[in-house]
């Protein structure tokens, strides 16, 4: 359980919400890249690896920066996910 901020779900604007999103879908793409850089074997798809990894790195360290901004919360990620 990651707590980041203070803002609870019920407190968080529709920005907000769409921020927390992009942050956890950000997250899932690094992961299965990182997932596909550890079975690729051919130097071309290693550099492409490479560079996707960079580029969801930096994507999530901005997201995780206005999410820390805002002050708000991640520790109730499941509940935030399915509920409108």
């Amino acid at each position: 359980m990651l707590t980041v901020g203070r803002k609870k779900r019920e407190e968080m604007s529709a920005e907000d919400r769409v921020l927390l999103e992009e942050l956890f879908s950000t997250k899932t793409e690094l992961d299965g890249i990182r997932q596909k850089f550890n079975y690729v074997t051919e130097p071309e798809m290693v550099a492409s690896c490479i560079y996707e990894m960079r580029s969801a790195q930096e994507r999530y360290s901005y997201l995780l920066g206005r999410v820390r901004a805002k002050e708000l919360s991640l520790a109730d990620r499941r509940s935030f996910l399915w509920k409108e």
